[in-house]
């Protein structure tokens, strides 16, 4: 098992690789475990709405027989927030400006899942 500030280092790394803002993981409830935020945002408030956002998204898409959610990418005038389970506990949510690539801010949710392997 990873220590929080080992997830820590793996979100620096990956945010500031990719030139992102933030990632934050919290547990399901919603309270958060590690964090690496450019800017001004408040992780409690990130991971609250993170782990809501992907319950009420999951439950939505197994009731319409879409199986369990992979991501859920939200794009607002001046960038982009993706949210993503890492294993059956957590939930990742990676802040990204708004000249960033999708595919990019993707990207970097899927190696931060990698490297965490939860």
């Amino acid at each position: 098992m990873v220590t929080p500030k080992q997830v820590e280092e793996i979100l620096t790394q990956v945010v500031k690789d990719n030139g992102l803002e933030g990632a934050v993981v919290a547990d399901s409830e919603g309270l958060p475990i590690a964090s690496y935020i450019v800017g001004d945002y408040d992780e409690d408030d990130i991971a609250a709405a993170s782990a809501a956002i992907l319950l009420i998204s999951d439950s939505k898409l197994r009731e319409a027989g879409k199986g369990s959610i992979k991501q859920a990418s939200i794009e607002g005038q001046d960038g982009y927030m993706v949210v993503a389970p890492l294993g059956e506990e957590f939930v990742l949510t990676v802040i990204a400006p708004k000249n960033s690539k999708l595919g990019i801010v993707l990207a970097a949710v899927r190696s931060i899942n990698r490297k965490l392997n939860l």
